[in-house]
């Protein structure tokens, strides 16, 4: 609210000081004539900055996802650089203002030109309404509460106005260089924040590959799902992991325009002074960043060595794909893999023989990620799909490290076999009733019970993507696989919801039910540590934030957020499996993730329709931002469990 405030508070003050002072020249001089034409120049501007920035709105919401971002992307450059003009521009006509427009009105009044009159106006009301749409539009991109943005900037239009109104009348009186001094503070970090903001939709676009490597972990301070978090994002632009680029980014705008807006009008800003001043001030600002980055975080540790008792193993993905061999010692291991700048490949799985023991996957270049096994003596085969080299690669246990498991790791093994077990038959019971519709022709009621088939198969996806292709069989969506071999749910919700029938859908229907009684009997089979199960919680957010939140998974039913809150309670039941072994250990981490379930929980019941949620289509991107969030702020502490209970495997 702060930021979007400021934003209507300054530029529309600005417009109200240029509109009212001309406006009570005009009147000292009784031209009640001319001020009618300069009215209309206020109007006419007025209009067109609306209509503009409702376009512009509109434009961005019709686009597919990544082309939004390449938008906001544009969108927040364009708002950096008018707000870095009107505040240079301001600093320094600040202090003689009124003499400067005073004396462009008499000379259009002398010349007898109303027409100077309406183009003072208009251009002035233009330029300013041009930058508030373009930074309110980058402000709403970047803010996860629509309602409170939107107040904001309608308060800080208000007072604006009352003030214009004030000095028309006679009876304000301000420092205007204080004032904008004062509100280019504010907005300089505002924009520092849109500029790191806008870096990282270039990468979501597509745009800026480089430069993501984490450069500071400041989720102590800035933590997810909390109003301290809101705050300093909302308002100052810092995030809690903030990249190599985007921090340098942030600092290299800040520094050097705080100096700008600071910098006393008496002294004179000698250029060599100033870059002394631009890099000891950021010297100074990494310094205390580097050492808050530092500080705090002992809570939110997962290597193996300080979490679990186990080793680290770093793994780094290139275009080549995986590591042609490694050579480990059994035990408790965790693999941190990064992506070191590969475009083709993004995942790195860890098989035995089909069955997929642990795995990452969408890791973009610059990102990284981790899972946890106790590794047992043997030959296994690590898989990077599209690697140009090295697609498989070998991986060696030697030893006869981890032992047996302990009773307590033992019991959260048999907690969540019998949840997957109950899902796995609900499962069937379900998919046989939905193709049985599907086979009868009866398209309203195979519509009706698509989504409770498909709920149990989300709680545990992690089990069926174990089995090598049954998660494919199952669950693909267009594109995923060849078209001639495509079958599974996606196959019958596009012809339901985009053809209106079941035509050639019962053989479909029929694989789709032998391969879920497959997955129950493969399932039943099934040996699990409990790393493993949270992996897959963590795996199950991963989906989340992958698929569903982008609407892409139920790209014709629409139905994603069924599947998301699926995801999260099989997240949730995996977790809960294996809680009492974290509780032991660490048992504030335990509390905190039983909070952010809360907390997901609490974002995702505003959707909620009935028995089921309500239609993806009805979100906006506020609103899904929010639940990123929410997920996020979930599966930052989640992503710890698998390195803390991996020695009970």
């Amino acid at each position: 609210m702060l930021p979007t405030f400021v934003i209507g508070l300054r530029e529309g003050l600005e417009a109200a000081l240029i509109v009212g002072i001309v406006a009570a020249f005009l009147k000292a001089q009784k031209r009640t004539d001319a001020l009618r034409w300069m009215w209309v120049g206020v109007g006419a501007a007025v209009t067109i900055c609306a209509v503009g920035g409702i376009a512009l709105e509109i434009a961005s919401k019709s686009l597919p996802q990544k082309e939004q971002e390449g938008l906001e992307t544009i969108i927040g450059a364009v708002a950096v650089v008018a707000v870095t003009w009107m505040v240079l521009w301001m600093r320094r006509h600040a202090h003689d203002l009124k003499r400067t427009l005073t004396s462009s009105a008499g000379a259009a009044l002398a010349s007898g030109s109303a027409l100077a009159l309406v183009g003072m106006a208009f251009f002035a009301v233009i330029r300013e309404g041009f930058e508030t749409a373009v930074f309110l539009i980058a402000a709403f991109d970047a803010s996860t509460s629509p309602a409170a943005a939107g107040t904001g900037a309608v308060l800080g239009v208000a007072v604006a106005c009352a003030i214009g109104f004030g000095i028309y009348r006679g009876g304000v009186r301000i420092n205007l260089s204080r004032f904008f001094r004062a509100t280019g503070v504010v907005l300089v970090l505002v924009a520092a924040g849109l500029v790191a903001s806008s870096l990282h939709t270039a990468h979501e676009a597509g745009w800026l590959n480089g430069l993501q490597e984490q450069a500071l972990d400041l989720r102590w301070l800035v933590e997810p799902g909390t109003v301290r978090s809101a705050l300093l994002t909302g308002m100052l632009g810092v995030q809690s992991r903030p990249t190599v680029g985007e921090l340098g980014g942030y600092l290299i705008y800040a520094i050097p325009m705080l100096l700008v807006v600071l910098w006393p009008r008496t002294w004179r800003l000698r250029p060599r002074h100033a870059a002394a001043g631009t890099a000891g001030a950021a010297a100074a600002v990494v310094t205390l960043l580097v050492v808050a980055g530092c500080g705090g975080g002992s809570d939110s540790s997962s290597s193996g060595a300080s979490s679990g008792g186990g080793r680290t193993v770093k793994v780094t993905l290139t275009d080549s794909g995986c590591p042609a061999s490694l050579d480990l010692q059994a035990g408790p291991t965790t693999f941190e893999v990064t992506n070191d700048g590969a475009d083709a490949v993004s995942e790195f799985e860890i098989l035995d023989g089909d069955r997929i023991l642990g795995e990452v996957e969408n890791l973009a270049p610059g990102l990284s990620g981790k899972f946890s096994l106790t590794l047992k003596n043997g030959t296994y085969t690590t898989y990077c799909p599209g690697g140009d080299a090295t697609e498989r690669g070998q991986l060696t246990v030697a030893g006869a490290g981890g032992g047996s498991a302990s009773k307590q790791a033992a019991s959260a093994v048999d907690r969540y076999l019998a949840y997957v077990d109950a899902q796995t038959a609900l499962l069937v019971t379900r998919t046989k009733a939905f193709a049985d519709a599907v086979k009868a022709g009866d398209v309203e009621q195979a519509k009706e019970l698509y989504v409770p088939a498909r709920v149990p198969y989300e709680r545990i996806e992690p089990i069926a993507e174990s089995f090598g292709g049954l998660d494919p069989a199952i669950d693909a969506r267009a594109g995923d696989v060849p078209a001639k071999s495509w079958g599974g749910f996606h196959v019958i919700e596009r012809q339901l919801w985009v053809r209106g029938d079941t035509a050639g859908m019962a053989p479909v229907a029929d694989k789709l039910v032998a391969d879920v009684e497959s997955l129950q009997q493969k399932a039943k089979g099934v040996e699990l540590e409990p790393a493993q199960i949270a992996n897959g919680a963590v795996e199950l957010l991963g989906e989340v934030s992958k698929s569903k939140i982008t609407g892409e998974e139920e790209r014709y039913s629409h139905t994603d957020l069924d599947d998301f809150k699926a995801n999260v309670e099989g997240a949730r039941a995996a977790f809960d499996a294996v809680r009492p072994l974290v509780a032991a250990k660490r048992a504030a981490l335990a509390n905190r993730i039983d909070a952010r379930f809360a907390a997901v929980d609490e974002a995702l019941s505003p959707y909620r329709d009935g028995n089921q949620f309500a239609s993806y289509t009805t979100l906006d991107k506020p609103d899904t931002r929010a639940l990123s969030r929410a997920i996020d702020a979930l599966a930052e502490p989640l992503s710890s469990v698998g390195g803390i209970v991996v020695a009970h495997g």
